[in-house]
């Protein structure tokens, strides 16, 4: 079967994480959305559909893939951000039919000819699909980063169930394990005294990693490869991606990957890109104090996100100083900078520095020989592709 996974119109409405990455890159729990539908499908033919800026860095990423192909076959179409379930496979292979979530159309069974038609007329990027047969599916549509947080409990589940490594407590002696059997651990550190307790939810403990001493995970938790935590750590139903760097208290979050927080101070319900750093004492609130629902700017409009509880957005390579405070519903584009007294603005522009109330462009030349620094760090290099796609965004800001 092929299978075109793609993005829609809906694709900024995951700023600031979606400037730099297509929806289906974006993570969910272990996985990202992606990983999922590569999960259900693992022997089938994968094309991808972005954005034309995303298309060098896409190609980067899934080398194996058809990116943006200039023909299309008969295929599975399914939208990248949405946690498809394998409850739906029965209504996937229907032909020529459309799938919604609730009113959301979210992807359709196409021949060759319907799926060349609809590319014609300018494909996802454009519009949806006008197709007669339509079946209901129960996976989840996704339409703001805050709803990926919302269903994170669901997807550690979900993902445990496949997670081979159960833990063998006698490896870890004088760590405390509370419901053990929900506990997955690979190659990993745990040293004495951590406390993992997994009654509300499965905790993954991916290889690589260092859990130090005196630290509490509460599940449902997903520790990616090669991350460290810090001692006296609080980490509550959260999802830390591959080679982070992680201390104070972190509950209902999810870091794509490759970043910092390794100081005191609380993040809340937040969702961080790459190459985040967090300097001491960085802090974010989560719970306005009149108690009413959080708004936030995205993609140039304010969203009531129904929530009494939404922290911060930062996009990839965003640094704050030492000591900084975050607002609810605070968003921060990509290669931005704060160091300020008191809370900056909700909304700062990607590739600002925000000093003292006082907005700049960042210099991108100055941003690069960082960058270069940075990644280099966690042995990996900034690409052409990547620093094309930064540039562009720098420009357009």
């Amino acid at each position: 079967m092929n299978i075109f996974v793609y993005e829609n119109l809906s694709a900024m409405n995951f700023d600031p994480i979606s400037h730099t990455r297509a929806t289906f890159d974006i993570r969910i729990g272990a996985e990202t959305f992606l990983d999922r539908i590569q999960s259900i499908f693992p022997n089938e033919d994968i094309s991808l559909i972005v954005r034309d800026e995303l298309k060098n860095v896409t190609m980067e990423r899934h080398p194996g893939f058809a990116v943006n192909p200039s023909s299309v076959k008969d295929g599975l179409w399914l939208l990248g951000n949405v946690i498809w379930d394998k409850v739906d496979m029965k209504s996937l292979l229907k032909t020529n039919s459309a799938f919604y979530s609730g009113k959301k159309l979210v992807g359709a069974n196409l021949s060759k000819d319907l799926g060349e038609k609809w590319m014609k007329r300018g494909g996802p990027a454009q519009g949806d699909l006008t197709i007669k047969n339509k079946e209901k599916v129960k996976s989840f549509y996704c339409q703001y980063l805050w709803d990926i947080l919302v269903h994170l409990p669901d997807t550690v589940l979900y993902e445990s169930g496949d997670y081979g490594n159960h833990l063998d407590p006698t490896k870890y002696p004088d760590a405390i394990f509370m419901n053990p059997d929900q506990i997955f651990v690979g190659d990993a550190t745990i040293q004495p005294s951590a406390l993992i307790n997994a009654e509300k939810g499965p905790v993954i403990i991916d290889d690589g990693v260092l859990i130090h001493g005196q630290t509490y995970l509460e599940g449902p938790i997903y520790i990616g490869r090669d991350s460290m935590i810090k001692p006296l750590t609080q980490i509550k139903n959260s999802v830390i991606g591959l080679s982070c760097k992680i201390g104070g208290e972190i509950n209902t979050v999810i870091i794509q990957g490759f970043s910092n927080k390794v100081h005191e101070g609380h993040l809340g319900d937040a969702f961080l890109g790459e190459w985040v750093n967090l300097g001491a004492g960085t802090i974010n609130s989560n719970l306005k104090n009149n108690y009413v629902s959080v708004k936030v700017q995205i993609n140039g409009k304010s969203v009531d996100t129904n929530s009494l509880h939404v922290g911060c957005f930062l996009g990839d390579h965003v640094k704050t100083a030492v000591g900084t405070v975050l607002n609810t519903g605070t968003v921060v584009g990509p290669g931005s900078m704060i160091a300020t007294n008191g809370f900056p603005p909700k909304t700062i522009r990607p590739f600002t520095w925000y000093v003292n109330g006082t907005h700049k462009k960042v210099i991108l030349d100055k941003f690069f020989k960082t960058t270069y620094h940075v990644k280099e760090r966690r042995n990996k290099k900034l690409s052409e592709a990547e620093k094309a796609l930064l540039e562009k965004i720098q420009n357009n800001r």
